[in-house]
């Protein structure tokens, strides 16, 4: 029988992030920073919300180098270059498999939110 692990997520309605075996799942990550209600600009919020999604790995046993695929939300096409921007800092070359997608969030301060799928060696 495959042994979960979890992370704390930033809500007590969801994980951070599942580990079963080798395979690590994350909750959607947002920037801490917006679930307060703050009004957090574009790349602030990525940046933010980034580094929540790498502690949230860490904390199960991956790395950056662990990620297979990485899904990005976004609420407006006009934060895609600033989204590149923020991805290549952390996966300069090669990266993982990635989607974004334009959505609209619960949230209207929410302006990106990140889900990972990893594979610990």
């Amino acid at each position: 029988m495959t042994e979960l692990r979890t992370a704390p997520g930033q809500s007590p309605m969801m994980p951070g992030a599942v580990r079963a075996g080798d395979l690590v799942y994350t909750s959607g990550i947002a920037a801490a920073s917006v679930l307060i209600g703050a009004e957090t600009p574009f790349a602030e919020q990525a940046a933010e919300a980034m580094a929540a999604l790498l502690e949230t790995l860490a904390a199960v046993g991956a790395a950056p180098r662990h990620v297979i695929k990485l899904e990005a939300f976004l609420n407006s096409p006009e934060h895609f270059a600033a989204w590149n921007e923020e991805f290549l800092k952390v996966w300069p070359d090669p990266g993982p498999a990635r989607t974004t997608v334009i959505v609209g969030f619960a949230l209207p301060t929410m302006l990106i939110e990140l889900q990972a799928v990893a594979v610990v060696d």
